[in-house]
């Protein structure tokens, strides 16, 4: 029995992780307004713990509770970027949900992959997966990326954004 928990531990962290991101992010991302609206539910971190998430960009962070682990939801003021950060994740198990999330887009849009890199560190491996949907008739083109990391030592070991860029 202790087998078949410590085998799911991971897997329920990984959907977690994509469901805040898919229910959230992705829900919201023409509607960056709507989205800070339904974060208010949520505990928002002081500005101080919210800086290290924002990494010199003006928005606010929360905290998204969820029995599967710590994650942190950061939406940005001055640009329609949202993040998500997960203090653990499984990289591999992430990175497949990723991709069947974002690897496919829905009509109108066509999806294409513009990134995906790793790196071995002295610390873990670092990988990240991009995608754009486009559309001929729209300059606006939504852009999501997922970074992972194998480093017990990371703040995060996934972070997973959509935006909207041009």
């Amino acid at each position: 029995m202790v087998s078949t928990i410590a085998i799911a531990a991971p897997e329920q962290q990984a959907a977690a992780f994509m469901n805040i991101y898919s229910s959230h992010c992705l829900k919201y991302l023409h509607d960056f307004d709507g989205l800070r609206n339904q974060l208010k539910a949520f505990p928002q971190l002081p500005p101080e713990a919210a800086a290290m998430f924002l990494q010199g960009a003006k928005g606010a962070a929360w905290s998204v509770p969820s029995q599967h682990g710590q994650f942190i939801m950061v939406v940005h003021s001055d640009k329609n970027v949202c993040a998500l950060y997960a203090k653990t994740v499984p990289a591999a198990t992430a990175q497949a949900m990723f991709e069947k999330t974002v690897g496919k887009a829905p009509a109108p849009f066509r999806a294409e992959r513009k990134r995906n890199t790793s790196d071995k560190g002295p610390d873990g491996v670092k990988s990240t997966i991009a995608y754009e949907w486009s559309t001929e008739k729209s300059p606006r083109k939504p852009l999501f990326a997922l970074t992972t990391t194998t480093s017990k030592n990371s703040v995060a070991q996934g972070v997973a954004t959509a935006a909207i860029g041009h």
